[in-house]
């Protein structure tokens, strides 16, 4: 009799148990991911014949991408693709670069023969330290394939985007140039990976564009950031982007 009983509370409480119901995070990846893209190099004579460099994502009429500059530079024009979908069904698509602001790191591609949803940016006031964010994107693209994936975080602090280097040694002239002139970036509090740069930080409220994901804080070598990540992310604020669409004739 007692197992009677409780296995009729258990069918009970087991039966009143609310179904999971999608969530607004659930709904920001869904809205989301069909604008975002993997960049990389595509040529048929090469083993392998794909390297994911990055991240980038659809903006405009749909026919372009933005990524980050580091992620493209010095690609010849006639290898640099983009990636559209996910795992083996991914679909190989020609990008060639049309504009580019090095101070910001940022690059805007054409696409050849093909249109993406494009995500909106944010035209609003800049964020505020400890506003929430999210961002997708190709993590170690070469290892895990294309499978984008979704951080989340806050903005811990706006800080020159050359605080992440260790030593003056690995100074570039653009960074040097960068804490010259104080240019501000968002530091994260999430953790990104090589493969996440030149992918859409956005609000989680309503998908907007906010920032597009830089770097991020390696604290000894390149191979660290693999098995002993740092947990900070550095991304640039979205406007440098919204000026340079609007120079090349694209409404943001």
């Amino acid at each position: 009799m007692r197992r009677m009983l409780a296995s009729a509370l258990l069918l009970a409480v087991c039966c009143t148990v609310p179904a999971r119901a999608d969530g607004p995070v659930v709904e920001l990846i869904a809205a989301v991911k069909p604008s975002v893209v993997a960049i990389g190099t595509h040529e048929e004579t090469r083993r392998p014949q794909d390297v994911i460099l990055g991240t980038g994502f659809a903006v405009g009429d749909g026919g372009h991408i933005l990524t980050a500059l580091h992620v493209v530079r010095g690609v010849p024009a006639g290898s640099l693709s983009m990636y559209v979908g996910q795992g083996d069904d991914a679909e190989i698509v020609r990008v060639m670069q049309i504009a580019a602001d090095s101070d910001h790191d940022m690059a805007l591609l054409k696409i050849e023969g093909k249109t993406l949803p494009a995500l909106r940016l944010f035209l609003g006031v800049p964020l505020s330290e400890g506003e929430e964010v999210a961002f997708t994107g190709y993590p170690i693209g070469a290892v895990y394939g294309l499978y984008p994936a979704t951080h989340r975080g806050i903005v811990s602090a706006i800080t020159p985007i050359a605080r992440a280097q260790v030593t003056p040694g690995e100074l570039t002239p653009d960074m040097i140039r960068a804490i010259d002139r104080k240019i501000m970036a968002y530091q994260l509090d999430a953790t990104s990976f090589p493969g996440n740069s030149g992918g859409p930080m956005v609000d989680p409220s309503d998908g907007a564009v906010v920032g597009v994901i830089n770097s991020t804080y390696v604290q000894q070598t390149k191979d660290s950031a693999l098995d002993r990540p740092s947990g900070i992310t550095f991304a640039m604020p979205i406007p440098p982007a919204i000026e340079m669409l609007r120079k090349a004739g694209l409404e943001p």
